[in-house]
Parts: structure tokens; C-alpha cells; sequence
């Protein structure tokens, strides 16, 4: 990598190698599911220690861009697969089994932030975004409502079934990589509208979960707000 080692004093060298493997990723140099090159042979493409290249790959295995696999090599996660996608449906069944539902698109429409809006993804107020409202079953019965928040400067790419998108996915077709997560969880009670989308009473107290997804970056990817109606299942979070 020319000239480098000058650029320490601005940023920790790991990290650039870090970011230069990432870029190599998002521009698809290296496809989900590829083999990386092995510590050795990076560090002589690079122009640098063994050492550095393995602190910036441990660090990119943290992040979950890659899954190191001991007398295998490291391989590029791939982020529209269930097995690397982050669990943000944490809903179960009576046995423990997760449920992710059935989406149906409602509506998808193109509007300006709000100043809520603005502040929720970091954008300015009036900027595009784009809005998709959608529902979720389970066992012929509509558990979920949601609305979903996404800045159009960073989807310019949209799949024909955009009502239906995974967030990861989405995220991979535009050479994105998708980072933390915020949410927050309380008791919203039922609207008409929520009430006759969930098969409900009025008043009915529901989950609310309110998510914000993150890129790599920390740029605000999606604000996402559901509104659940348990029946039985349960909202279930595991730490490893």
C-alpha cells in the first residue's frame, strides 16, 4: 500500500488496513462467501506486518464482516443469508422456535422528513426518504404492523419486491455494510387503524419496538417502528 506507513500519526495503521479490506468488500472485489487471501499473502500486497494484518482482520471478525475458521482461511460473511444476518425479530413460539413471519407490503412512498424524522436518521428536514408501511403473519393472523424509514441518498438500488426487503440484503445491493442496531422497547395502546390491523379491540395495549439500524459508518440506515400483538408468542433476547 504506497505510502502507508505516513499516514500513522493520523490514523492507528490496523485500522486502515481495516478499511481498505472493507473497501475491497463493498466494491466487490471479494464476494460474499470468498476467501480473503491469507495473512501472509496480504501483508506482502499491503507493504506490511503480519501482525497489523491480523489485528485488522480480528477486528473485522468482531464487526462480523468476516468469519475466521481455524486451517480454513477467512471468509466474507454474507450478510443476506440468514446464518450472518443480526436477529432484529426476537419474536419465539411456546417452543422456542423464532419466527420471523410473513410480510406483506402495504404501501411504499416517497416523502420528506419531518423534523422527528430528520433528527431519528441524520438527515436534514425535507430530505428525501423513503416509507414503507408492511404487516407480518403468523398462522394466518397479522401479529405486526410496521413502518419503516429509509434514507433515499443511500438506496439507490431497490429490488421489484421492495416491499418485502431484508435490510441486510438491501444494504449488500448498495455496497453497504450494516453495522449496530438501537432499540427501544415499550406499551403503545391500539388505534383504529393498528386495532383493525391486528384483529384487536381498541385500547388494546400492543408492543411497540422502535429500531434504529446503523451502518458501519454510524450513518442511520433505517427507523423502523412495530406494533405487536402477542397471541403466543414472546419477545425473547439471547446474549452470547
Amino acid at each position: 500500500m504506497p505510502d502507508l506507513e505516513t499516514r500513522l500519526a493520523a490514523r492507528p495503521l490496523y485500522l486502515q488496513v481495516r478499511d481498505v479490506l472493507v473497501q475491497r468488500i463493498i466494491v466487490g472485489h471479494w464476494k460474499p462467501g470468498a476467501t480473503l487471501p491469507n495473512e501472509t499473502q496480504l501483508a506482502q500486497q499491503l507493504g506490511i506486518s503480519i501482525g497489523t494484518v491480523r489485528k485488522a482482520l480480528d477486528l473485522m471478525e468482531v464487526e462480523r464482516i468476516v468469519t475466521r475458521r481455524q486451517g480454513r482461511g477467512t471468509f466474507v460473511n454474507d450478510y443476506a443469508s440468514a446464518e450472518t444476518t443480526f436477529p432484529f425479530s426476537m419474536f419465539h413460539d411456546s417452543e422456542g422456535q423464532r419466527i420471523s413471519g410473513h410480510k406483506r407490503g402495504r404501501s411504499i412512498s416517497r416523502v420528506q422528513a419531518s423534523v422527528e424524522e430528520a433528527a431519528r436518521l441524520g438527515v436534514r428536514r425535507g430530505d428525501e426518504l423513503i416509507r414503507v408501511e408492511r404487516l407480518r403473519d403468523h398462522l394466518d393472523q397479522t401479529f405486526m404492523t410496521e413502518v419503516c424509514l429509509l434514507p433515499a441518498k443511500f438506496f439507490t438500488r431497490l429490488p421489484e419486491d421492495f416491499g418485502s426487503y431484508r435490510l441486510s440484503a438491501l444494504a449488500q445491493l448498495n455496497s453497504i455494510l450494516v453495522g449496530r442496531a438501537d432499540e427501544r422497547v415499550d406499551i403503545a395502546l391500539a388505534t383504529a387503524q393498528s386495532a383493525s390491523d391486528l384483529g384487536v379491540a381498541e385500547g388494546t395495549p400492543l408492543l411497540r419496538l422502535d429500531r434504529v439500524i446503523f451502518s458501519d459508518h454510524e450513518d442511520p440506515l433505517e427507523w423502523r417502528v412495530a406494533l405487536c400483538f402477542m397471541r403466543n408468542e414472546r419477545y425473547l433476547v439471547r446474549f452470547n
